[in-house]
């Protein structure tokens, strides 16, 4: 985040995607952990998408950023994450101990959980299964929360609750 804060000149980001889960849980199941980018957001800028290509250039993918820690960060719109609307009350603010002044939001578990739904990848499938069999998830929590997704990128309604009928009939006992 150093290195973001370095490039943007900003001090607050929103991190979404398994970055989050990462910097709020204690206890991270592995399959929950395979990444090795950080999606970040910069909040309340007046256009995100160029500062999203900034962050992509300089400490992205085949950056020499990325060639000297193993890891790199992808830069994301403020549309890129389907969050619930109201995500922000329930963000977890976590600020950097080596570096003053700077802080993550993460959004909680759930609702980066809705974006990994909408976005609906086999990686994303993979990744909510396997939080929804270990008790990361909760998928009450989510279709709860889905109505509240107010993303123009986001899939229909009756297609978010096709796809929470899916991962609930995928978690039945005696189903593979």
């Amino acid at each position: 985040m150093r290195a973001a804060t370095g490039v943007t000149g900003r001090d607050t980001f929103v991190i979404v995607g398994t970055g989050a889960v990462i910097a709020q849980l204690k206890t991270v199941p592995l399959d929950l952990m395979e990444t090795r980018e950080i999606d970040i957001s910069v909040p309340d800028v007046p256009d995100g998408d160029a500062i999203s290509d900034l962050i992509d250039g300089s400490i992205g993918e085949g950056s020499p950023f990325d060639e000297a820690f193993g890891y790199d960060a992808h830069g994301v719109g403020p549309f890129t994450a389907c969050l619930p609307d109201d995500w922000a009350t329930r963000a977890v603010r976590y600020a950097l101990p080596n570096s003053p002044g700077v802080v993550c939001l993460c959004p909680e578990v759930n609702d980066i959980a809705l974006s990994q739904l909408c976005a609906w990848r086999e990686t994303d499938r993979a990744w909510l299964e396997a939080g929804l069999s270990t008790g990361v998830l909760s998928l009450p929590a989510m279709a709860a929360r889905a109505t509240s997704i107010g993303n123009p990128n986001a899939p229909a309604p009756d297609e978010v609750d096709r796809r929470l009928a899916a991962l609930s009939d995928r978690l039945r006992p005696g189903r593979s």
